[in-house]
């Protein structure tokens, strides 16, 4: 049986036909007890009676309901009693059933309206019981609402009274709230926090900051022997002891396939020296790392030459190739003979051999996350416009699949090859000039004695585009020719070119753009220093560089991200998560340009 089930009978034996008595009743206990009688029974003998005891009949009917899992029934009961008129102890389980029927209905913020009742100032005075039960209501709903850190808080302070075995739920569930914490939410949290409460802020930002596995299992170590009694080290979150596990079992030979010569070549080296960066982090602390071995992908003629000197080398491991169609071999085969993290992505859809990873800078993560961003932002018909090359087609057909499961509308898509064209394909887009006819036609009825301006479509909420940047720069100032100037823009980062001159993305201040978080908010832990040894890593080969560090970083984490498929990495090219064909999806950080400038905005998701 449920447990609010369970609580509702053990705290009202559900009951309540009244009969004559002499006097009014003044509390629910007052009444006579009826088990088998059923809300519409009490309803019913409620409808004969009238003040407190007609008040108090309902209330044991919305009892009645919420023992029988009709949460709908017992808010509409409950609707028809003024709970200022009850007894001050009735007013708390006239709260305690809405609150619980709202949960149910996945109603939270009136949850915790109900939850914030005055009455439940004498929350104190009731069984110690009936306090948990309320205080976990109490957390439910913060936690529903958008307020985990609230939640963990209040967690925390319950945590104490608890039974051994309910304890160990909520550990799992403070660790849970604290997770959806944002990274700097809880670092402020940190700073006023103490007791319980700091130890397990500490813990959850040495998981969500500290993105080097060593330096992560080393940081947990030194929380575990400051912390000694707090209740997470008696048992550390599964995330936490997973990382432990992979640290040990990690391999100790990797192999860096990569081509060093070549066309390829001043990405090979970005990506190598990424790579190389997030390793010597943790062995700059004196950390082992494991062995690093160079090869250049150019020197072999076939990939099997490769394997068979990677095998003979004791390599565990290999990071590449990064050629697209080296990596299309791959997953064309029926077995790999070393685990592989590729970093780039087959362009047949698997299935794949087990042990291949695919990892790299896909236009498609970009063009989900523009249709995440613009449905969280409320919008629902959408059209999309895209350059005619493989990567815009891509970043389109990505868009449509994402925006649709999610049951978006796309209602129309132009595809934009020369510059001439952009006025007239979005002016068709928006139906621009059937308003035109339609002003016209107004017009002219009118004799001519009003101008009627065009209007764009109505049912279009915001556009998609994937193009270059000169296409980009056009777009805005069109848009305003067309009447649709605040029409709102999300575009994949081809949109726009990074630099420190905001010249070059002239006409494109307002335009949403999807970036990874080390070209927009540049707030990585390496940043500094890579930037510092490679200047180039600011501009446009940053995206290289942290594509490496992300390498580095992910690869041995892929046996956790398979066991479980919520696991993320909060990355430097974005937020990591593994799929179940083996692919990294990235979800990415979103500015918007000002001054020809990506900036970051309030809407930005953060880690």
């Amino acid at each position: 049986m449920p447990r609010n089930k369970r609580l509702s009978m053990l705290s009202l034996t559900l009951a309540a036909l009244l009969v004559g008595c002499s006097s009014a009743p003044q509390k629910l206990d007052d009444l006579p007890r009826t088990p088998q009688a059923s809300a519409e029974q009490i309803l019913a003998d409620a409808d004969k009676r009238s003040g407190a005891e007609a008040n108090l009949l309902r209330l044991y009917a919305a009892q009645a309901a919420s023992g029988a899992d009709r949460p709908e029934q017992v808010l509409s009961i409950l609707e028809r009693i003024p709970q200022s008129d009850l007894p001050l102890d009735q007013q708390v389980r006239f709260s305690t059933l809405q609150a619980r029927s709202a949960l149910a209905l996945d109603r939270p913020e009136m949850a915790l309206r109900a939850l914030r009742h005055p009455s439940m100032s004498q929350l104190d005075n009731l069984p110690m019981q009936d306090q948990v039960a309320i205080q976990r209501l109490r957390v439910l709903a913060l936690g529903a609402s958008g307020e985990p850190l609230t939640a963990a808080r209040e967690r925390v302070f319950m945590h104490g009274i608890l039974t051994a075995p309910e304890r160990d739920a909520n550990r799992k569930a403070i660790w849970e709230n604290l997770r959806q914490v944002p990274v700097p939410e809880l670092s402020q949290a940190a700073q006023s926090a103490d007791g319980e409460l700091l130890g397990w802020i500490e813990l959850a930002l040495i998981e969500r900051e500290i993105r080097n596995l060593d330096l992560q299992v080393q940081a947990i170590k030194a929380w575990e022997q400051a912390n000694s009694g707090h209740p997470a080290a008696r048992s550390l979150p599964d995330s936490l002891r997973q990382l432990i596990e992979l640290h040990a079992s990690r391999p100790q030979h990797i192999a860096l396939l990569l081509p060093f010569e070549g066309p390829l070549s001043s990405a090979a080296q970005a990506l190598r020296d990424g790579f190389l960066a997030a390793q010597y982090q943790a062995q700059s602390q004196g950390l082992d790392q494991p062995r690093i071995s160079l090869y250049d992908s150019t020197a072999y003629a076939d990939l099997d030459q490769f394997y068979v000197q990677a095998a003979a080398d004791g390599v565990q491991w290999v990071i590449g190739p990064l050629d697209r169609d080296r990596v299309g071999l791959l997953a064309s085969r029926p077995t790999l003979p070393i685990p592989t993290l590729a970093l780039n992505y087959a362009e047949d859809e698997g299935p794949y051999p087990e042990g291949l990873f695919q990892f790299g800078l896909a236009p498609e993560d970009e063009a989900r996350s523009a249709a995440t961003h613009a449905w969280e932002q409320g919008h629902r018909r959408m059209a999309a416009l895209h350059a005619p090359t493989d990567w815009g087609s891509r970043a389109y057909e990505s868009f449509k699949r994402s925006w649709e499961d999610m049951g978006g509308v796309v209602v129309g898509r132009v595809v934009i090859n020369e510059p001439s064209e952009m006025s007239g394909k979005i002016a068709d887009l928006l139906q621009i000039r059937q308003s035109e006819q339609r002003g016209q036609r107004v017009a002219s009825a009118l004799g001519g004695s009003v101008v009627v301006q065009p209007t764009p479509r109505q049912d279009l909420d915001a556009l998609f585009i994937a193009v270059n940047p000169q296409q980009a720069r056009q777009i805005k100032p069109t848009l305003a020719f067309q009447y649709a100037a605040d029409l709102p823009v999300y575009a994949t980062s081809h949109a726009y070119l990074v630099g420190p001159d905001g010249q070059q993305n002239a006409d494109t201040d307002g335009i949403a753009v999807a970036e990874i978080p080390w070209l927009l908010t540049r707030d990585d832990k390496l940043y500094a220093q890579v930037t510092d040894n490679w200047p180039q890593a600011q501009g446009p080969l940053g995206r290289l560089y942290a594509m490496g560090i992300d390498a580095q970083r992910v690869f041995t984490r892929l046996p956790q991200m398979q066991q479980h498929a919520k696991t993320q990495v909060n990355g430097a090219t974005g937020r990591l998560t593994l799929a179940e064909d083996g692919r990294i999806h990235r979800q990415l950080s979103w500015g918007v340009m000002e001054q020809g400038q990506l900036t970051v905005t309030s809407d930005n998701w953060v880690q």
